[in-house]
């Protein structure tokens, strides 16, 4: 059986993407009481921007990986 495809529009910069069901569940975020679709660089931009609130700095990769995650001011022992 072919796969569904499903359509979502980024909330933040409009991107329509394709995806199948689990995959859109999984980019759907609730943010203040609304549902938003974030298309994977947004989901990234704002996992930054809350870390970054928090004093966390994170470096992200060409490849859209996190590359380094810093701790500022912080020191975390095992």
């Amino acid at each position: 059986m072919e796969d569904e495809r499903l359509y979502g529009k980024c909330g933040s910069c409009g991107n329509v993407s394709g995806y199948d069901e689990e995959s859109l569940k999984g980019s759907t975020w609730n943010i203040n009481g609304l549902d938003l679709i974030l298309c994977c660089p947004c989901e990234d931009d704002l996992l930054v921007q809350i870390a970054d609130g928090r004093g966390i700095k994170i470096t992200m990769g060409e490849g859209g990986d996190v590359d380094k995650v810093e701790f500022c001011g912080k020191t975390i022992t095992p």
